[in-house]
């Protein structure tokens, strides 16, 4: 499926503009995979997902995931078991727990690359890929462990496949490769985040025919090898947790899906309007090159993909994304991670099909960030936060590569074209460079980490955590915690160990007795402890959480360096 190519460079630059793309695919793909020691696991997320697959390795058992003993029911375990799968092979470690979803970002941008490479549009895939990487909240959710970097591989593979099989009837094929491809992302999209895997191909699909008129595709979809490789790879698993544990459908997909979708109850809520600034910033520098891209769609939605029908497969997979999540009642950012490789698609194609300058939008993005970034430095270093954090020479430095790259596009965009996009996306490497180096010195209040730790050197006391959760102590302690008058998502089928799970009345008779004690707590429920008979002795704090113990502070061992 492909539409007019547009002006075509002379091999000499087209070569030399090859091999530059390919230096910042790998500059930014290092950066995707470098981390410095103490970046711990952030809380709670990243911590969460790695506790449930070490939970797995523990029990051998990788059909029901579990979270602190309990079970655990609010996403399928594809994500679990790629981050089981590494943590055996790399060890109980931060990195490890990462590495699947990083690894997950590189492939997203690899299927751009392969897909997207053709004759006619020389470049195109190299582009997308680096407009993927490059952009901020993509960037950064390819680096953070969460089940939507697995989703947004699986379904960029079943609309790539998609678009194979749309392409193969348009010459009167019939895509039976395609289809078959199609079935088994869509399989391993369901089992990263369940039925939105198959949703979204769906969508498109539909929206695809009804814009085409091309109905008769549908049919032939649905009569294909695809359902058949689907179910083959993706019901096994829920047959068998569904047979150990009869609540699990209940929670899965009415709880989990529709009453989130369609209700308040995830206290996520958000205005129809919400995705729409994270975009914006989140899709920078290419936000600014976004409106050619835009007016070509319009073009092929008017023509009904007579003639572009590429620029609207494209505008169909980013809008239906975009639409489902902006008409739900649970939204959070990470959620429109699947419409950014759409977006790189179709702005990559109005680079390279583009004619006028992009000085204005070069001088505008630089302009844009050169404000951005003196504001943030200013008022970073008067509030006294990058300060606390002995982080003003690494703010100061993402801040002047950021803007050193904008207003050298601005410089370079007369003579060299669409190149002069590239010093902008290195000015944005910069930044991230700089954050990476930063992020051990935020550790300790952005992780649980260290506080686990310190409860780590408490000898014969037991762990406990009140009225709270904190994700990451089972992970550093290698064991669930006890949890004092608190369930959330732990046990959502009220399949809860007594000995684990504590009422209030039991933690209070027990931090007043003899045994020993550690307890950790939400800095807000420090005046409980402040008015109680025995109102415990400090080990450590962060800024969410304290630790306190029932017992004297010379019986715990010193507290570890960061």
């Amino acid at each position: 499926m492909t539409g007019a190519a547009g002006p075509v460079p002379n091999g000499a630059a087209a070569r030399g503009e090859r091999r530059v793309l390919l230096v910042l695919l790998l500059v930014f793909a290092a950066l995707l995979m470098l981390e410095l020691p103490g970046s711990w696991l952030i809380e709670p997320d990243e911590a969460r997902y790695a506790e449930v697959p070490r939970e797995m390795l523990a029990s051998h058992d990788f059909v029901t995931p579990e979270l602190n003993g309990a079970h655990y029911f609010e996403k399928p375990p594809l994500l679990y078991w790629a981050n089981a799968l590494s943590m055996r092979a790399f060890g109980l470690t931060a990195y490890a727990a990462r590495l699947p979803t990083r690894l997950a970002a590189l492939g997203t941008a690899a299927l751009l690359v392969v897909e997207l490479e053709t004759p006619e549009l020389a470049g195109w895939g190299l582009w997308a890929a680096l407009i993927f990487l490059s952009a901020p909240l993509s960037f950064v959710l390819g680096r953070y462990n969460l089940t939507d970097g697995m989703l947004t591989l699986a379904l960029t593979g079943a609309f790539f496949a998609l678009r194979r099989f749309l392409a193969a009837r348009e010459r009167g094929a019939r895509g039976t490769g395609a289809l078959a491809a199609l079935g088994a992302c869509v399989a391993l999209a369901m089992l990263a985040k369940g039925l939105i895997g198959i949703v979204f191909p769906g969508l498109v699909l539909l929206v695809w025919a009804a814009v085409t008129g091309r109905w008769r595709c549908v049919g032939e979809a649905l009569r294909s090898p695809a359902p058949i490789v689907f179910l083959v790879l993706a019901a096994p698993w829920f047959v068998l947790v569904q047979h150990a544990n009869p609540a699990f459908a209940s929670i899965f997909f009415v709880r989990e899906h529709f009453a989130r979708f369609a209700t308040g109850e995830a206290r996520r809520a958000g205005p129809i309007y919400f995705f729409v600034a994270p975009f914006i910033a989140g899709f920078v520098p290419w936000t600014f090159v976004t409106p050619r891209s835009v007016r070509q769609t319009v073009d092929a939605w008017r023509g009904r993909a007579a003639a572009r029908p590429d620029e609207l497969f494209f505008a169909i997979w980013f809008c239906v994304v975009l639409v489902f999540f902006s008409l739900s009642r649970s939204k959070l950012l990470p959620y429109i991670l699947p419409a950014f490789p759409a977006a790189a698609a179709f702005v990559a194609r109005a680079v390279l099909t583009r004619t006028e300058s992009l000085r204005r939008a070069l001088v505008v993005h630089a302009v844009t960030v050169t404000i951005v970034a003196i504001v943030g430095l200013a008022y970073g270093v008067a509030s006294g936060e990058l300060r606390r954090y002995h982080a003003v020479a690494f703010a100061a430095l993402g801040a002047v590569l950021l803007v050193a790259g904008a207003w050298t596009g601005v410089a370079l965009a007369r003579a060299r074209g669409r190149r002069a996009l590239l010093p902008a996306a290195l000015g944005w490497a910069g930044v991230y460079l700089a954050i990476i180096l930063a992020l051990p010195q935020f550790a300790d209040d952005l992780s649980a980490h260290n506080l686990a730790l310190i409860a780590a050197r408490t000898t014969g006391a037991e762990v406990v955590s009140y009225r709270c959760y904190p994700q990451e102590f089972p992970w550093v302690l290698r064991h669930p915690i006890a949890v004092a008058d608190y369930v959330a998502e732990l046990g959502s089928d009220g399949v809860r160990s007594p000995e684990l799970y504590w009422s209030r009345a039991e933690f209070w008779k027990r931090w007043n007795s003899p045994e020993h004690l550690v307890v950790v707590i939400k800095r807000r429920a420090r005046a409980e402890f402040d008015a109680s008979p025995a109102p415990g002795t400090s080990l450590g704090a962060n800024r969410k959480y304290v630790v306190l113990a029932n017992f004297p502070a010379r019986d715990v061992s010193p507290s570890p360096t960061r």
